[in-house]
C-alpha cells in the first residue's frame, strides 16, 4: 500500500505516523538506533511500510508467542540488543473478584501513564502479566497494591518464566452468498446487509488493523476484521459450497 493512501485512510492517527517517519529519517541520517514506544499493529504495519526499500532494520518485541503491541528497534545495521521493556506479574486472591483487561489497564492509566507506554496485558485466572516501559516499572510496582476491591502484589519477572498470552475464540460457521465483507459481517453480528454496509462506509471497520471502507472487499483466509462497537473476528476459510451455490465459511470470533 502507498504511504499517502495509508495516511489518508488513517487520518485520525496522522500525528503518530508522522512521528514514526521522523524517527526513521533521523536513524537513516545519524546512524543512531532508536526504540519506539509500544506500537499498535497498524503502527507496526506503517513502520514496515516506510522502512521498505531503505537500508533500515526494524525488530519488534512484545512478549512471548503472539502479541499485539510491541516496541520497535529501528537501526541502520542488524543488531541484537536488550529492549527497554519490563514484565510485571500481578498476583492476588481472585476468589471473590475476577479482574479483566480493562481493570488492569484502568489501574495503570489512573497513575497518569500514557497508553503507549504499556504493551500487552495478558490476563490469567491467577492474575496478569503486563509489558511496560522499563523506566516506569518501579513507579508502577510501588504505587499499585489494589485493583478494584482486590489487594494485589506486583513484581518484575524475567521473560523466561513469562507465559504466552491466551486468545479466546468461539468458532462459528456461517452460510453466506459471497465472501464480500458486508455479507460476512452481517452474518457474524446478526445485522441486516444494509446495517453492515453502513458500518463499513462510515469507517467503522478495519481489516488486518487497517481501515477498509470497501464493502465489496472479498475476505481472505486469515484476515482479521474488527468492527467498532461489535468486536473482532478472524475469517478462517471456506468450508464448502452448498448445492444452492452459497458458501459455508468458518469464523473465529474473539470472546
Amino acid at each position: 500500500m502507498n504511504v499517502n493512501v495509508f495516511l489518508k485512510r488513517n487520518e485520525e492517527k496522522k500525528d503518530v505516523y508522522v512521528k514514526l517517519m521522523d524517527i526513521v529519517n533521523r536513524v537513516d541520517r545519524t546512524w543512531q538506533e532508536e526504540f519506539t514506544d509500544f506500537l499498535t499493529p497498524d503502527e507496526q504495519y506503517f513502520l514496515n511500510l516506510i522502512s521498505k526499500g531503505r537500508e533500515i532494520y526494524t525488530k519488534y518485541f512484545g512478549g512471548k508467542g503472539n502479541f499485539e503491541r510491541a516496541v520497535a528497534l529501528i537501526s541502520k545495521v542488524d543488531m541484537d540488543i536488550d529492549f527497554p521493556v519490563d514484565i510485571i506479574r500481578v498476583s492476588g486472591n481472585f476468589k471473590f473478584e475476577k479482574l479483566n483487561h480493562r481493570d488492569y489497564l484502568g489501574a495503570l492509566l489512573s497513575l497518569g501513564i500514557k497508553r503507549e507506554k504499556i504493551g500487552d496485558i495478558n490476563v490469567f485466572d491467577d492474575g496478569a502479566e503486563i509489558y511496560v516501559d522499563r523506566e516506569l516499572s518501579d513507579y508502577i510496582i510501588f504505587n499499585i497494591n489494589k485493583i478494584k476491591h482486590t489487594g494485589v502484589k506486583l513484581e518484575r519477572i524475567p521473560l523466561e518464566i513469562a507465559r504466552e498470552g491466551m486468545q479466546s475464540f468461539r468458532e462459528i460457521t456461517a452460510n453466506v452468498a459471497s465472501l464480500r465483507m458486508d455479507a460476512i459481517i452481517s452474518e457474524v453480528y446478526n445485522l441486516s446487509r444494509s446495517e453492515a454496509s453502513s458500518l463499513i462506509k462510515q469507517g467503522n471497520v478495519k481489516v488486518n488493523y487497517i481501515y477498509n471502507d470497501d464493502q465489496s472487499y472479498n475476505l481472505k483466509d486469515g484476515d482479521i476484521v474488527s468492527v467498532k462497537g461489535f468486536g473482532r473476528f478472524v475469517f478462517s476459510s471456506v468450508v464448502r459450497n452448498t448445492k444452492s451455490q452459497r458458501l459455508v465459511v468458518s469464523i473465529k470470533k474473539y470472546v
